[in-house]
């Protein structure tokens, strides 16, 4: 309303305050969106980030298993060299 005042001192009809007002509140909704965009975005984030850490730590766990299965294999064909 202070706008539309303000506009209207200024000499511009009652119909262009009113154009620059619905502007102004087209702006601030289109700014609550951009900011709930923004809101959304970082918890995807936030969750990828998460999901990154246990696909990494699965990779680590993975990777600890077949190393553990790695060296039982090679005990065993060792110990089969060796009674050979």
């Amino acid at each position: 309303m202070v706008l539309a005042s303000a506009l209207a001192a200024c000499g511009p009809s009652n119909e262009a305050a009113q154009q620059a007002m619905e502007r102004a509140q087209q702006a601030q909704v289109n700014a609550e969106r951009a900011a709930q965009a923004a809101d959304r975005a970082r918890v995807a984030a936030e969750q990828a980030e998460i999901a990154a850490d246990r696909a990494h730590k699965a990779v680590e766990d993975a990777t600890r298993e077949i190393n553990r299965v790695a060296d039982h294999l090679e005990r065993i064909n060792r110990e089969r060299e060796e009674d050979d």
